[in-house]
């Protein structure tokens, strides 16, 4: 209160804006903790162990994380969106490693990111999570054992692994191109919270899910993808909750995948001697007369199964990108998160065309043929579900006589420069 006894405004706003940022350091603080113990405790194993060496053989691992983890914290792809192209397309590494390492490395990085978005209190749509998190854990667990092969090292999918790369990029492209035109409008309705309509709405939230559950099981990535997909394109929850929301569920999933993988199965426990991979899991493996792995005595090649150092080289790095990521994400407008997740799209589909053999490298009708039809029923069958959403979900229409605030609305450029010139135009008319 001032002197004469009144109240000072300012000097109340001051005071609160200041006890918010400094409990906005504090929280962030606590987040860096986490990434710090990661490290701390990192640290002392490899040292320990003695692994330096086995980190320095895998650098490329931590090199293609840290790209990786920032989109696992700031996009609904976790980084087996990038780890599982790069891994398969450019380091020629063995799909059903890649889909395990997606998942061992989610396990740190995106719970990291989770702590960070928690701690931070970033808006998380909690009810979706709820839901999708436990029905794509059964769907993950369920896909693995009926189109895998957990007989074989690394069980490896049922499905030819040309196929399994080209499902996830139609996934991803889909979701990008849904977006796209969702995005072209210059007024969108922000909504901050999953609406309660009905159970139409929570049953496609279920079958997003247990889709997504599936796609993990068999890259690594796509839970992620599809509860985006279902909360932020279909219902149409502001992007800045649909991020975070999505990357709960997803780190969830990749717990369940570390510990089914990496754990049970044992692929983490993999037994290097000189240049090779000897034994995985305490069973010795070798090369199969078509170039697969299998079990038997002779070794493979280190640099494309040593699932173990793979991971424990990139682990310091994800549990710093992700939060990164995480707190990124939080400063980005819903069109610049829009731009940025359109942009990992493009150059996922561009590398899948260029990289992948069956495509523009030895060609293959059936798998040309799979990928073009898939593309275009993916597509197209979101873009309806997109456009009758409300009809067929049973949402509820635009409330046009509540207040339309600017928490309420997203505007596009085109529509701020419209609205600027007709103020231009207002005061030469008014002059």
């Amino acid at each position: 209160m001032t002197g004469s006894g009144r109240l000072d405004i300012g000097q109340i706003v001051d005071a609160g804006r200041s006890a918010r940022s400094e409990t906005g350091r504090r929280r962030a603080r606590a987040a860096l903790g986490v990434s710090f113990g990661v490290l701390f405790v990192w640290l002392i194993f490899v040292s320990v162990g003695g692994h330096w060496g086995r980190v320095g053989d895998h650098w490329a691992s931590a090199l293609t994380m840290v790209f990786g983890s920032f989109v696992a914290g700031s996009t609904p792809q976790g980084g087996g969106a990038v780890a599982f192209p790069v891994f398969t397309k450019v380091l020629d590494i063995d799909t059903a490693v890649a889909r395990s390492f997606s998942l061992c490395i989610q396990a740190i990085g995106m719970v990291a990111a989770s702590l960070s978005i928690i701690i931070n209190r970033r808006s998380v749509e909690w009810k979706a999570v709820a839901v999708a998190a436990p029905v794509a854990i059964a769907s993950f667990l369920a896909s693995a054992y009926l189109l895998g092969r957990p007989d074989d090292p690394f069980w490896p999918s049922r499905l030819p692994g040309a196929y399994v790369k080209v499902t996830f990029t139609l996934i991803v492209a889909a979701m990008a191109v849904v977006i796209w035109i969702g995005y072209r409008a210059q007024i969108v309705e922000r909504i901050h919270a999953f609406p309660f309509s009905g159970p139409r709405v929570w049953t496609a939230l279920v079958v997003a899910a247990m889709l997504g559950g599936v796609a993990s099981s068999l890259t690594g990535s796509g839970a992620d993808v599809l509860v985006y997909v279902m909360v932020v394109v279909i219902v149409g929850v502001t992007p800045r909750v649909g991020v975070p929301t999505s990357v709960l569920v997803m780190a969830s999933v990749s717990v369940a995948g570390f510990l089914l993988y990496g754990v049970v199965d044992g692929q983490l426990n993999t037994l290097v001697q000189g240049d090779a991979v000897v034994a995985v899991g305490g069973d010795s493996v070798t090369f199969g007369p078509e170039g697969q792995i299998v079990y038997g005595s002779g070794g493979v090649d280190a640099s494309q199964y040593d699932l173990f150092g793979l991971w424990l080289a990139a682990a310091p790095v994800v549990a710093f990108g992700a939060p990164l990521g995480a707190w990124a994400s939080s400063l980005a407008t819903d069109r610049q998160l829009v731009r940025f997740v359109i942009g990992l799209a493009a150059i996922e589909t561009i590398s899948t065309i260029v990289f992948l053999d069956g495509l523009i490298v030895n060609p293959d009708p059936a798998l040309i043929t799979y990928a073009l039809v898939g593309g275009v029923v993916t597509v197209a069958g979101l873009a309806l579900l997109r456009k009758h959403r409300r009809r067929l979900l049973g949402l509820p229409a635009v409330n046009t006589d509540d207040a339309f605030t600017r928490d309420r609305l997203d505007t596009g450029p085109a529509f701020r420069s419209q609205l600027a010139e007709a103020d231009l135009r207002e005061e030469q008319d008014n002059a």
